[in-house]
């Protein structure tokens, strides 16, 4: 089993939500974020899961 880290080095050049031609920025902020492929519209639905408490939590 491989177990080293891996970093991203090449990223594809479509959405993977809706496959729009991504520009270079997209591209960049893909391979500095390590995350999915996605154009400026869908990066900024992505909303980060974490382990924050409701605000009305006591």
């Amino acid at each position: 089993m491989d177990l080293e880290e891996r970093t991203l080095e090449q990223v594809g050049d479509t959405c993977e939500e809706c496959g729009a031609k991504l520009t270079p920025r997209e591209q960049q902020a893909v391979l500095e974020s390590g995350g999915p492929a996605l154009c400026t519209t869908h990066a900024a639905e992505v909303v980060p899961l974490g382990d924050d408490e409701p605000e009305d939590a006591a």
